[in-house]
């Protein structure tokens, strides 16, 4: 009787080691966190576009409650890291924009790509350049070993407004410079839609041409509201400048379709005289798409 309580005692014994031994070396194997993968695919149409590919990345990783968990600077192809069980947002925006910076990235929803202001000109601000960004949400990453794999696409932030103007009668200019107000200042950098801070302007100076007329560029997050249209004329007759009556073009702009199109209208001249001007806006999804670096 005593052999086979002393036996029944030993298997007993063996069961409880195998039990809460096999449980302690799971736990203990098992991380608190998990790897994540991440993925950049940048839009075909960079190259042509703006004469350089993307250099590299930033990327905002927000946390489960929205608030910015880490900044990471990487190539443009992507990242890998491990990072603790979470529910994620990030935020991806090209490392080498131009006249342009990320601002309030403490929050995904706050998180904006802002126009540099004009160095000299009050309310103006800089033309933006080479500006790519997207979004994505809910990128559950769970301990273990088991790897999240995302995979982002940028889009391209920039609408491109080209300005050609007719000198027609008017001769001896020295300069020609247009302004344009209403101009979107910050698009959020999680979709690009405006993030509706007060609107500024934006001022080009136009170059003469081959064939006589003369050119300007725009390059803008976007307009609403109010869009004035001026043209600022210098002379090298000794006459005095003069500037166009300012021309409201809202309803012109916003009557444009999706994928662009062209602006035709005179610009009076306090003497009587106009400038005939033409405005090509280019698709707002100018230079996006999918593809790889």
């Amino acid at each position: 009787m005593k052999n086979t309580i002393h036996i029944k005692t030993l298997l007993f014994a063996g069961v409880l080691f195998f039990v809460f031994g096999c449980t302690e070396r799971e736990l203990v194997q098992r991380p608190a966190d998990g790897p994540l993968k991440i993925n950049i695919e940048w839009p075909d149409a960079i190259l042509s576009a703006t004469n350089h590919s993307v250099e590299g990345a930033i990327l905002l990783m927000y946390d489960g409650n929205g608030e910015l968990f880490q900044r990471v600077e990487c190539g443009a192809e992507g990242y890998e890291c491990r990072v603790p069980a979470d529910n994620y947002t990030i935020v991806a925006v090209n490392s080498d924009y131009i006249n342009s910076d990320i601002a309030n990235h403490e929050s995904c929803n706050a998180c904006k790509m802002v126009a540099a202001s004009h160095p000299v000109e009050e309310d103006a601000m800089q033309h933006v350049e080479h500006v790519y960004s997207t979004g994505m949400d809910n990128i559950t990453v769970q301990n273990g070993n088991s790897v999240t794999e995302v995979t982002l696409y940028p889009e391209n932030r920039v609408q491109y407004l080209t300005l050609n103007i007719d000198p027609n009668y008017i001769e001896a200019i020295d300069g020609l410079e247009l302004s344009l107000t209403g101009i979107v200042p910050s698009v959020r950098a999680m979709d690009g839609s405006d993030a509706n801070e007060e609107t500024g302007k934006v001022i080009s100076t136009a170059e003469l041409q081959d064939n006589g007329n003369y050119s300007a560029r725009m390059q803008v997050f976007g307009w609403r509201g109010e869009n004035m249209l001026v043209a600022d004329i210098t002379y090298n007759d000794g006459r005095e400048p003069q500037s166009s009556v300012p021309q409201e073009i809202s309803d012109k702009l916003n009557e444009l379709p999706d994928d662009g199109g062209n602006i035709d209208l005179l610009l009076e001249l306090p003497d009587g005289g106009d400038i005939p001007l033409s405005i090509t806006v280019e698709p707002w999804g100018s230079g996006t798409g999918s593809g790889t670096v």
